[in-house]
């Protein structure tokens, strides 16, 4: 809880923009249930947020683009109208007392009250996948090995670029009554393999975000992978990175 007079604003919000990161075991609530537990947060931390008038109040607090469930981050952003000064070291520090574990937050920094929303201004996403090969497919001979993984390295790079020259991707999507083909391609920026050791692989992933859709990234994983010789499964997804042209929200 702050513990320390306020100082009105004559009227004025102060807006405040939070970087924060969601991981283990916070990555399996919902985005509506994210809200509700910053509302909780903030609350008991006596955040002086503004309160929306009408029949329904509820306090003023946007998030950025919401993040697939299951899928952690360490850069997500929220919005917080407040109607009283607060310094950014206490509010910060309120607030990562109170948060639950897998929530923490890493920034702050007072913004203009009449700047654009986050899913207004955000354009791209980051992300780190984690993939395995399912089944031990290396021969027990040391020389064999290396050749394999040579091989495998190869046709990882090989099936990367095939998957960055198709003009189209098609992925089945299941709506509410039904399931759709769509194409995943115009979201995808880029691709790049990032490391592979110990038949683990790294990807790191653009895709477009925000006003012009949300995909999700587990689409992308299956698609590359469906490509490969290989069977590789989904260790981890983690969203690292939000974008506002080219440049990080803070």
């Amino acid at each position: 809880m702050l513990d320390r007079p306020r100082k009105e604003l004559n009227g004025l919000e102060q807006l405040v923009r939070i970087k924060y990161c969601k991981g283990e075991p916070i990555k399996y609530i919902s985005h509506l249930n994210l809200a509700q537990v910053f509302t909780r947060a903030l609350r008991r931390a006596d955040i002086p947020v503004i309160i929306s008038d009408g029949f329904n109040p509820r306090f003023r607090i946007s998030f950025g683009p919401p993040l697939p469930l299951g899928i952690s981050s360490t850069s997500e952003y929220l919005d917080i109208r407040l109607k009283e000064e607060v310094k950014i070291e206490e509010l910060t520090e309120s607030l990562n007392r109170i948060l639950p574990q897998g929530l923490k937050i890493l920034k702050a920094k007072i913004i203009p009250s009449s700047a654009d929303s986050l899913v207004k201004v955000i354009d791209r996403a980051s992300y780190v996948i984690t993939l395995k090969i399912k089944e031990k497919l290396l021969d027990s001979a040391a020389k064999n090995q290396e050749n394999e993984l040579k091989e495998l390295e190869q046709e990882v790079e090989n099936n990367n670029k095939r998957f960055l020259n198709l003009d189209e991707i098609n992925i089945e999507k299941q709506t509410k009554n039904r399931i759709k083909m769509i194409d995943i391609r115009p979201s995808i920026l880029d691709v790049k393999v990032q490391k592979f050791q110990n038949q683990i692989l790294e990807l790191n992933l653009d895709l477009k975000i925000g006003q012009q859709g949300n995909l999700n990234p587990r689409y992308v994983a299956r698609a590359w992978v469906s490509n490969l010789a290989n069977d590789f499964g989904i260790i981890l997804i983690c969203r690292d990175g939000l974008y506002v042209k080219d440049e990080e929200v803070i």
